[in-house]
């Protein structure tokens, strides 16, 4: 059963009452986050929304002292996801108007250890949700993969992309997390938001800054060349409003390989299987997903995967095309994939 946790009420957005003329006005009540009450657990997540009248041409901003807080487009959502410490996260809701000064709203979040109750005077008969990462494992699978972006060889260092789908109706954070192509060099990914490598954001409305994909959420990450690729190639993807765009840190590209991630090279006949995992450089601690089905039954070290080849995936793509996954609940295999004309990144249906 998922918990919702009440949290706090905004204070008076203005205080005072409105002149109109030489009628008095009051005004409107002020927004309320909720829910009202902030206690979860560690890695937990909490969704908090504004309910209530707020004035036009309001900018909100939410902050927090400790864990993580995303929000997209007007900022009447967040999610808040806790640290893996327990104690007390302060959250900071920030208004921002062009004829009013800034107004803030605090409030204490208490963040408890895994197995500690909900509520202190319940005897310990109730425990809070698990997170993703601590029950049955995330709810994040790869969702798209473009390997075999339009035009001459050299684009795939600026277009290739790699799609994430979150299925689950928690936030997850993905941020340190490891994508392996099974390279010829054998470095895996590590993905970290955009805003941490570019500060250029690759296109309208969409979260640069965080790592957290939100429930039913989609998250693409691009080559941090993305943005330098030449006419007529530059920046050829439109993607949906609220999309998490990620890339990879320290290194230049997705995948290692001389062609990056590989999806079909008939010269070669090398088609590169990707593999998503919780761990280091050098060590799997969880897989959370796959694409080709690499072998994955005793690996550690990430350099050990490589395809099974018994199967007929990786897909064989032609220019243009991306594979993309068919249903997000169903297991890697050849059956739930199929070629997209083009890509349809942060977006699918789902």
């Amino acid at each position: 059963m998922r918990v919702r946790f009440p949290f706090l009420v905004i204070g008076l957005f203005f205080s005072g009452a409105l002149l109109v003329g030489c009628a008095r006005q009051t005004p409107s009540p002020p927004p309320v986050v909720q829910p009202s009450d902030c206690r979860v657990k560690t890695g937990g997540t909490v969704t908090f929304s504004l309910d209530g009248q707020i004035p036009a041409n309001t900018t909100i901003r939410w902050s927090a002292s400790a864990g993580k807080i995303t929000w997209s487009g007007q900022g009447l959502v967040a999610t808040f996801i806790a640290p893996q410490t327990p104690g007390d996260v302060v959250i900071t809701v920030s208004f921002f108007t062009t004829s009013t000064p800034p107004v803030e709203s605090n409030r204490t979040c208490t963040v408890v250890a895994a197995g500690e109750t909900e509520d202190p005077d319940d005897n310990g008969t109730t425990e809070l949700p698990p997170s993703p990462l601590t029950a049955d494992g995330p709810t994040v699978v790869i969702s798209e993969v473009m390997g075999n972006p339009c035009g001459p060889m050299e684009n795939k260092k600026w277009n290739q992309y790699v799609e994430l789908y979150n299925y689950g109706d928690e936030a997850v954070d993905v941020g340190g997390w490891w994508l392996y192509d099974e390279g010829e060099h054998g470095t895996p990914d590590q993905l970290v938001a955009w805003e941490t490598r570019i500060p250029v954001p690759p296109g309208e409305n969409l979260v640069t800054n965080s790592t957290i994909l939100p429930p039913h959420g989609f998250a693409i990450i691009l080559s941090p060349l993305y943005l330098q690729g030449p006419e007529p190639y530059h920046m050829p993807y439109t993607f949906p409003s609220g999309t998490v765009i990620l890339t990879v840190g320290g290194d230049k590209s997705l995948g290692d390989d001389v062609y990056y991630i590989i999806a079909d090279q008939p010269d070669f006949g090398v088609r590169d299987t990707l593999t998503l995992y919780v761990g280091s450089s050098t060590t799997i601690e969880r897989i959370v997903d796959t694409y080709g089905t690499p072998r994955t039954a005793g690996i550690i070290h990430p350099r050990d995967l490589n395809d099974d080849s018994e199967d007929a995936i990786p897909l064989y793509l032609r220019d243009c095309e991306a594979a993309e996954r068919i249903d997000p609940h169903l297991p890697d295999n050849e059956f739930n994939w199929s070629a997209v004309p083009n890509g349809t990144p942060g977006d699918g249906a789902y």
